[in-house]
């Protein structure tokens, strides 16, 4: 409609008149009154008048016409995934669709038009979210970013203008999550533990010797190893002093494809070798020449390859269930081999060096790995003494 239309059309509607002081009045749609009457406006002649009508109208349609095309904030998450998928490894893009589903999909929130989203909207969202899911402060801070990336795409593909994430942060959330305390003896394994563990793979190993995963476990108690370096592990990186870890086990959870590739901080490293380590590795290659499964993998699965890191990690989680030990798997073995090393007074440069901690790790202490292989075995040698005690005690 033109101008004239839209005002002829008011007209029908709503009172239009001239007031005894000379002014012109009318009405405009207010909710909950009928008209004729409405919220009521004024002019000091009927031109301006007739101006505020027809501005009233023009923002109106473009409002509505704005909320039929503007997309919702699901949309505009597929939107900026398009984007940031390009700098994520399979793996992430894995964890980004499973927080998808969680924090998103089939919300009220995640259907709005992003541009009826306000800094209310998304505090409610968040806040009950936080609830029902009971998150902890690192999800909640992820689940924050997420909305923050999604509005800051929005803003700069001009799909909204207005900020709504602008005065809030992660704290505003943070400190209505539940704190989950963690005591130290949930961090690691106590030799009482250890010597349980330790009973169990002997249990394990005369019910099938075969079965690899009890002997990754007990490698993994001496070594501290990652399970999926432990997976890939192979004859040819053991010699009489040191295991070269220079591989690791490697899952494409969105293809479900294994593989395997370099060790998580992309070195390797060498770990040295001591009498209760070669006593395990010749068990172990006993038992494969005895029963013609011996290949290239240390932890076979019988077929000629390497036993996959989750095998060896859910044998432990039965382990620790059966037991009646607080879980934390290999990575709680991982955590008891430090606390060991530190205890013995060995530098907290040499322990991230032994395990293949990151770099990031080793700034973090400000310190740097200077002993050679030599004192590392002494360390080795000391530190696994023990188990031949544990493992009649148990």
């Amino acid at each position: 409609m033109n101008k004239k239309q839209v005002l002829d059309l008011h007209k029908k509607m709503y009172n239009y008149w001239q007031g005894k002081n000379g002014k012109w009045y009318s009405y405009l749609p207010k909710e909950g009154v009928e008209p004729p009457k409405g919220k009521q406006i004024e002019s000091v002649n009927e031109e301006k008048l007739n101006s505020k009508i027809i501005e009233y109208y023009v923002i109106e349609e473009s409002r509505k016409k704005q909320e039929k095309t503007c997309p919702t904030f699901l949309e505009v998450y597929y939107m900026w995934r398009s984007i940031k998928d390009l700098e994520l490894d399979d793996n992430s893009i894995y964890k980004f669709n499973t927080d998808c589903k969680r924090f998103f999909v089939g919300t009220d929130f995640a259907e709005m038009p992003i541009n009826q989203i306000n800094e209310n909207t998304i505090k409610v969202f968040m806040l009950e979210t936080i609830k029902r899911l009971e998150l902890c402060k690192e999800t909640t801070r992820k689940f924050f970013s997420y909305i923050k990336n999604v509005i800051r795409y929005a803003r700069i593909e001009k799909i909204i203008t207005d900020n709504p994430v602008e005065f809030l942060e992660p704290k505003d959330f943070t400190k209505h999550c539940g704190e989950i305390e963690v005591s130290d003896c949930d961090k690691y394994y106590t030799d009482t533990e250890l010597a349980i563990i330790l009973k169990a793979l002997h249990g394990y190993y005369r019910e099938n010797p075969l079965y690899m995963p009890p002997y990754a476990i007990e490698l993994a108690m001496y070594t501290g190893m990652r399970v999926s370096e432990l997976s890939t592990l192979k004859w040819s990186d053991i010699n009489d002093i040191c295991i070269s870890i220079n591989k690791s086990a490697k899952h494409n959870r969105l293809k479900n494809e294994f593989s395997v590739g370099k060790t998580k901080t992309k070195k390797s490293r060498a770990y040295p070798v001591d009498g209760q380590i070669n006593h395990l590795l010749a068990r172990i290659k006993r038992v494969q020449e005895e029963h013609g499964i011996f290949c290239e993998w240390i932890f076979t699965d019988g077929n000629g390859s390497y036993t996959h890191a989750r095998n060896i990690t859910d044998c432990m989680t039965r382990l620790c269930r059966e037991n009646k030990l607080n879980g934390g798997g290999i990575t709680k073995l991982r955590k008891t081999t430090s606390s060991d090393l530190q205890a013995k007074g060995t530098p907290k440069s040499v322990v991230a060096s032994m395990l293949g901690h990151t770099t990031e790790v080793n700034e973090k202490y400000y310190t740097y790995d200077t002993s050679n292989l030599a004192e590392k075995k002494k360390i080795i040698q000391e530190r696994n003494a023990k188990f031949k005690n544990l493992a009649h005690t148990g």
